[in-house]
């Protein structure tokens, strides 16, 4: 049914115009918002049990709410994303697969990745309140690589330190930016203290 809804929407573009232009696009807008807003109800819905088992099951309704807020770039779910980014879905495995780096088995640091800018703050802000041995301060660095590149990270971080003096305390800094050079793609997750495999 949604998927004739915006058929239609997108058909009504291509006749339209002058105020009736104006309308179709603030009703699908108004229709995103409302999409964006009972996708993030799902997740708050769950958000205590996905914290507390820090597992999902891979093609659940909150997994598909993760990946649907990733794909539709949602800015506004980026905080309940940060909440949620050591939640590793059930395609996680212990063997090592090249072809399936341990990052994505991580869907909302994957949202976002989507997400893309309006992400980077959220994402430095839980890199300076998290243990540099955590799985949330390391995804939140292959995250910045995900979105940014090596290089671009490195600079927003140091950017970001000149802002806030505490964040090189504890070689912080150093660590980050190291987990960024190394990338998500050859990152394992069992190198953050607090990661449990069961």
């Amino acid at each position: 049914m949604a998927q004739e809804i915006r058929k239609s929407a997108l058909a009504a573009l291509h006749n339209a115009s002058g105020a009736a232009l104006e309308t179709i696009v603030e009703n699908y807008r108004g229709q995103r918002q409302i999409d964006v807003q009972e996708l993030m109800n799902i997740l708050i819905s769950q958000e205590d049990t996905m914290k507390n088992r820090q597992r999902i099951e891979t093609q659940s309704r909150e997994w598909f709410a993760i990946t649907l807020l990733g794909d539709l770039r949602s800015s506004t779910a980026a905080p309940l994303l940060i909440q949620l980014i050591t939640v590793r879905d059930s395609s996680y495995s212990l063997i090592s697969n090249e072809s399936a780096p341990d990052w994505f088995s991580f869907p909302a640091a994957v949202a976002l990745s989507k997400i893309g800018m309006p992400a980077v703050e959220h994402l430095l802000d839980l890199a300076r309140v998290s243990s540099p041995t955590s799985t949330a301060f390391h995804l939140s660095a292959l995250t910045l690589e995900a979105i940014l590149s090596p290089e671009l990270a490195v600079v927003a971080v140091e950017q970001y330190a000149r802002q806030y003096p505490d964040f090189s305390h504890n070689d912080r800094l150093t660590v980050l930016t190291n987990l960024i050079q190394e990338g998500h793609q050859r990152w394992s997750a069992n190198r953050a203290a607090d990661f449990s495999q069961d």
